[in-house]
């Protein structure tokens, strides 16, 4: 399952996307990570919000000589834009670059890793303060 990637071989992860910055950081760490465990390109974009769209991530992929490109929905669960915008999105790119194979690759959706994690976060949640102690959450400009 660690095989490094081959160097015409791009994966793409595609998130929601926010308006907050900094919102998707922990997508970027993912792609980070991916990078220097399996090599080869591994670009990140967003439905929307901030952040680079998919027609963006795939246009740098291919000019990078991608000529397989997986896009792996960073989604929990299989809702519209998985759906339908993501394929959609999938088939139009597939459409401009036929040189390209597109495969749209599975969400993150369950697996057992995901429910250790969720174990972890639990355990890690025990001594938190009630919510009524918690700060305001920071507002844009503030």
């Amino acid at each position: 399952m660690n095989q490094p990637i081959d160097n015409r071989r791009a994966v793409i992860l595609i998130g929601h996307g926010s308006r907050a910055a900094g919102a998707d950081d922990d997508m970027e760490r993912i792609a980070e990570a991916l990078r220097a465990k399996l090599g080869g390109i591994v670009a990140t974009c967003r439905m929307s919000g901030r952040g680079v769209p998919f027609d963006e991530a795939f246009d740098q992929c291919v000019r990078q000589g991608a000529k397989s490109v997986i896009v792996l929905p960073y989604f929990l669960h299989f809702g519209v834009h998985l759906r339908e915008d993501i394929p959609e999105m999938i088939r139009k790119a597939a459409r401009r670059s036929p040189e390209v194979r597109l495969s749209l690759g599975r969400h993150l959706g369950y697996d057992d890793a995901l429910v250790n994690l969720v174990a972890k976060r639990i355990g890690e949640s025990e001594g938190l303060c009630d919510v009524r102690e918690l700060a305001p959450a920071p507002t844009e400009g503030s």
